[in-house]
């Protein structure tokens, strides 16, 4: 214990300050839209009654979800508790894994924290409905079933959440395919420092070998 404090009294805050400020605004951010947004939905929608927001793309139709994101999954007592617990173990993995990376003092890209932070934020959202309003469930409003029919009713968090995943795998296929290429091209200098050493070598032997002749 003693020596994980000394390690965190080592931790260069400073240095994470930007990523701070950035990651934990869009994940309070977030969270209150996402709030806000189901208060007023609540407050200003019939259950179940579509209104136009933008015709033909976007309608508002509250309804109370009970099982996962965008309508999906059964309403059935084990399935919501999952989800409860699931929410949790998203979010406190993230937490923990953020202050992992920064424990090991890890660089930290802008990019990838941004995906963590929607990720993180979506997840809250949903999770204080599930945890706090357990009996009604998660507040969904927003609809594309105009042009996108079947399509589950949703919410911003709900939104976050895909968008950050989304972004999450852009990044990691990005990360992936600069990595390869990095290794790859240090394979090739590499083996271009052999053959050049390769080729000294030859050339200061034969080098030593026309001196051995000419002393001969």
């Amino acid at each position: 214990m003693s020596k994980m404090l000394e390690s965190i009294k080592k931790i260069n805050f400073k240095k994470y300050l930007v990523f701070f400020i950035y990651f934990f605004s869009i994940v309070v951010s977030s969270i209150v839209i996402d709030q806000v947004t189901k208060v007023c939905a609540m407050n200003f929608l019939k259950l179940g009654e579509p209104v136009t927001f933008i015709p033909g793309f976007i309608e508002f139709t509250l309804v109370y979800n009970k099982g996962a994101a965008f309508g999906m999954g059964d309403d059935a007592l084990w399935i919501r508790i999952i989800f409860v617990l699931l929410s949790w173990v998203v979010a406190l993995g993230l937490l923990v894994y953020v202050g992992y990376l920064i424990y090991k003092d890890k660089k930290i890209n802008p990019f990838f924290g941004v995906c963590l932070a929607l990720i993180l934020g979506g997840d809250i959202g949903n999770l204080i409905d599930r945890t706090f309003f357990f009996d009604r469930g998660v507040t969904d409003f927003i609809s594309i079933q105009s042009w996108f029919p079947n399509f589950g009713i949703f919410n911003i968090a709900d939104s976050c959440l895909v968008v950050g995943i989304l972004l999450l795998i852009v990044y990691l296929i990005y990360d992936e395919v600069k990595t390869s290429k990095e290794e790859k091209e240090h394979k090739e200098n590499l083996k271009k420092i052999e053959e050049k050493e390769k080729s000294e070598a030859l050339v200061q032997e034969k080098v030593e070998q026309t001196q051995e002749n000419d002393g001969k």
